[in-house]
């Protein structure tokens, strides 16, 4: 049975974008030659691209807590009661073993949004569909199209898509719960209609409870171990695969190329928990765990509070460093199953309990161009895409184009020949930069060309865009691009003085200050942001720069009232020492030593 409802959650954030187009990889870890000889070499595999453009941060989140109803919906059976998150990525939030009286996945005591993801925003518990590079992924605190399909043995399909403007595919998956089944069946269904190579990541995120005397298992050996600042390849022992028992934040990768059935699981001290397992092409697997350290701790009372959680995770590749080329005119499917799990013997390659998942994905193959009741909608960057022919239009994953809306009216202009003019979010693909180049001068167009330019690592001609839009009207966006594609400290703070003398967005006043103090000009950024501290989501930011300047000044009694206050910033990155910082240049200006206290410890390993 599928049905579309509400359901009432408490839930801090996600909150709107800043409008202000990400520039860099979002927070998203590079590669380098040392990690690629521990990883078994490149080849195979692909880089990601440099940006999250065309996307902008999702920051303006906070800690206030309210319920609100959000759209889901239900699929369930005799035997499963599985609940997606419409509103937030599509997530998997719930899967509620009927037989056994149990909920399968980890809940948080409220759904809190951090800054873990590649937009910001991102929020623990139930399982993420991570659709693009490193990271997770952009539609992760975003609505997703939802429909129906009729589906195999006369019961009916979920269908969830949307547009991933990145990398310019439609992610989709289809969701199938049928009669007496023990498992909910996830066929995801990725295609690429370009004639160029696009690269792909994709990892199911799987959030379960981690309590004492609990433990993961998989068909593994040897497995990649990261540290958050080291990799290496270590034995699969018991001990490793004990979530409780590990110390730090760590990622351990299992390659299981070449198994018929992949899988990964997590049980209780009983054997009572659940089991994931996937078609072949879904061949790694993961577990993450925050650690027990002051740290991992902090993260997971920040995240969710009173319980605990670690990860199981599912991924196209052997690691989620590695990126894999989905070529003109391919498409890749596989299906997953999730279900209870009670284990009553050892374990070998295969999964613990059988599944039928080779049989579902057969089945959904078969109404896999079926087509979508519409039930739901997202954004109209979809619409957009189909209007300018870079999409096809396909009765399976339709984006309707009374989807598009003020977002979209400049480029449908463009579309038009008309030129592009005042303030418009960025597009990405080639097909826009054509369209760009050929239409009407403006600073406008100039502006869009760099971000385009950027986005395929062409840094030099992006510059050189933005000085030309700059020439002929100045705007914070230029100046901004300009100044945020700098290495010169004193050119990055020079530029963004210039954008926010221009624009008052709060998170443009936040990266000016960022740049003010590493370029030592302290002085301004108290001028500038006294009494920013007091305001809206954005105020334990101001609040931190502002003590961090008081520090550089020696205004000491000025940095404590910050400092000493419990300052709580909400948008704290996930692996910032941002608070070790400012905490010991605090503490060696007062000629103290106090250690950093543990609400401010958000650090993965104390010495990273």
């Amino acid at each position: 049975m599928l049905t579309f409802t509400t359901l009432p959650t408490p839930i801090a954030g996600p909150g709107p974008g800043n409008g202000l187009p990400i520039l860099d990889a979002g927070g998203a870890r590079s590669v380098s030659d040392a990690d690629w000889e521990v990883l078994g070499g490149k080849d195979g595999y692909v880089d990601r691209f440099p940006t999250v453009l065309p996307y902008d941060a999702q920051d303006s989140f906070d800690r206030h807590v309210e319920t609100r109803d959000l759209r889901v919906a239900v699929l369930e059976n005799d035997r499963l009661r599985a609940t997606f998150l419409l509103d937030l990525g599509g997530r998997l939030w719930t899967l509620y073993d009927k037989v056994g009286g149990r909920e399968l996945l980890y809940q948080p005591d409220a759904l809190m949004h951090g800054n873990l993801a590649l937009r910001q925003a991102w929020f623990a518990g139930g399982v993420e569909w991570n659709l693009g590079f490193t990271g997770h992924w952009p539609l992760t605190s975003s609505p997703v199209f939802a429909g129906r399909v009729p589906g195999p043995e006369g019961t009916e399909v979920l269908r969830l898509w949307a547009y991933e403007r990145m990398l310019g595919l439609v992610w989709r998956l289809d969701a199938w719960l049928p009669e007496g089944a023990e498992d909910l069946y996830v066929r995801v269904v990725l295609d690429n209609p370009y004639d160029r190579t696009v690269p792909v990541y994709w990892w199911s995120t799987i959030a379960v409870p981690q309590v004492t005397g609990g433990r993961v298992l998989m068909p593994a050996t040897r497995a990649v171990s990261s540290g958050y600042g080291d990799l290496s390849v270590v034995d699969v022992t018991p001990e490793r695969l004990d979530p409780a028992g590990q110390r730090y934040a760590s990622d351990l990768f299992a390659d299981l190329d070449g198994l018929e059935e992949p899988w990964v699981a997590a049980v209780d001290a009983d054997g009572v928990g659940m089991q994931q397992t996937s078609t072949p092409r879904l061949r790694g697997r993961k577990l993450f765990v925050w650690g027990t350290a002051t740290g991992g701790e902090t993260w997971q009372t920040w995240l969710g509070g009173t319980g605990r959680y670690c990860e199981i995770q599912a991924g196209l590749g052997p690691t989620q460093l590695h990126h894999l080329p989905l070529a003109p005119g391919k498409t890749w499917t596989w299906t997953e199953a999730y279900g209870p799990l009670r284990l009553t013997g050892p374990v070998d390659q295969r999964p613990p309990r059988p599944t039928r998942v080779s049989e579902a994905d057969r089945a959904l193959a078969g109404v896999q161009d079926a087509p979508v009741s519409v039930e739901a909608t997202a954004d109209g960057w979809g619409a957009l895409a189909v209007a300018a022919g870079d999409l096809p239009v396909g009765p399976a994953t339709p984006f309707p184009a009374e989807t598009l809306g003020a977002a979209q009216r400049p480029w449908l202009a463009v579309l038009d020949g008309q030129p592009l003019a005042g303030p418009a979010a960025p597009v990405s693909g080639p097909g826009w930069r054509a369209r760009l180049e050929e239409a009407p001068e403006s600073p406008a167009r100039d502006l869009h060309l760099g971000y385009l330019a950027l986005a395929r690592g062409k840094v030099r001609r992006a510059r050189k865009y933005w000085r030309s839009s700059l020439a002929a009207a100045p705007s914070a966006e230029a100046y901004r691009a300009i100044a945020l594609t700098s290495t010169d400290p004193e050119e990055r703070a020079d530029n963004l003085t210039r954008a926010v003398a221009l624009d008052t967005n709060p998170a443009l006043l936040i990266e000016y200050a960022t740049a003010a103090l590493r370029a030592g000009r302290a002085e301004e950024v108290v001028e500038r942001l006294r009494g920013h501290e007091q305001e809206g989501p954005r105020a334990g930011r101001f609040g931190l720069l502002l003590a961090e300047a008081y520090v550089a000044l020696g205004r000491l009694d000025e940095a404590g009232a910050i400092l000493e206050a419990g300052l709580v910033v909400p948008d704290i990155r996930e692996g910032a020492a941002t608070f070790t910082e400012v905490w010991k240049a605090y503490e060696t200006a007062r000629g103290t030593n106090r250690p950093l206290p543990a609400h401010y410890d958000f650090r993965m390993r104390p010495d990273v």
